[in-house]
């Protein structure tokens, strides 16, 4: 059986939406990461195009009643891109400003496996007797290092520097497209059919700790914690002190020259669950 025991979602600013979301029923659990506006205003007309996203997917899934993973994130999808279409009526679009966000999803089948299905950054870590199993990637951990460690426009926030904002904009407009970087969710519903799909296979009893790439962060950016760890202080600390713990490292380098990266602080979003 999986339960839920706790979870977390902290806003990156607190003067500013939380583009992340997450969500359980019964024996199914995801979370959702809005990709950040690279616009002033968005085009939904919402606090961001980012959180209007991420909070339709949100509300699709808490809908779905059951069957294959790849359906429910094209169904999500499809009610994404029909209600853009109808918000975005008469509007000229870039493809930049197409709204998109990470995915993972996990349910537990008949069978008692793990069945999960993922599209961009989101993360997690499942721990069982036999050991730590991640999911998930990295996403482009590695480039927004290099890119917010660069000169140009030094005195101004990461992402009001012209020359990364004209990165990330040809970079949002290359991906969910044929022959692109890589898909992630958004309006594309073909998007379904490129999302990673896996199984794990656990000891009873398990804990699964999903997350957003900010809460990630404490492994993959921070390297405070390695993933069992991570685990093992969830279910013994609880996400509100890890949660504690990941602001003041942000804080200890607000200037970003330890940790280079666009934001201070992102949204960071966790959900842990236990398996018996």
């Amino acid at each position: 059986m999986l339960t839920f025991v706790e979870a977390i979602s902290l806003a990156g600013d607190r003067q500013k939406q939380n583009d992340d979301t997450l969500g359980f029923q019964r024996n199914s659990a995801w979370v959702i990461d809005g990709a950040t506006d690279l616009s002033e205003t968005p085009v939904t007309k919402t606090a961001s195009d980012a959180s209007w996203v991420a909070q339709v997917a949100n509300t699709s899934l808490n809908a779905w009643t059951y069957g294959d993973l790849r359906e429910a994130v094209r169904s999500a999808s499809e009610t994404a891109a029909n209600a853009f279409s109808y918000l975005t009526r008469g509007q000229s679009i870039e493809r930049w400003q197409l709204p998109t966000a990470s995915l993972l999803m996990l349910t537990e089948n008949e069978s008692g496996v793990i069945e999960g299905i993922d599209l961009g950054d989101c993360r997690v870590f499942a721990l069982d007797a036999n050991g730590i199993q991640t999911v998930g990637g990295h996403g482009g951990l590695d480039d927004e290092v290099k890119l917010a460690a660069s000169q140009p426009d030094a005195d101004k926030p990461l992402l009001k520097r012209k020359a990364a904002i004209e990165t990330l904009r040809r970079n949002r407009a290359s991906i969910n497209v044929e022959g692109g970087r890589f898909w992630t969710f958004g309006l594309h519903p073909a998007c379904a059919d490129h999302a990673r799909t896996w199984t794990l296979s656990l000891k009873r009893p398990a804990h699964l700790l999903l997350m957003t790439d900010g809460f990630a962060a404490l492994t993959d950016r921070y390297r405070a914690y390695e993933p069992d760890a991570l685990v093992k202080a969830a279910v013994s600390k609880g996400l509100q002190e890890l949660g504690r713990e990941l602001r003041a490292i942000e804080i200890a380098d607000a200037s970003g020259s330890e940790h280079p990266r666009f934001k201070q602080s992102d949204d960071a979003t966790a959900i842990l669950l236990r398996l018996t």
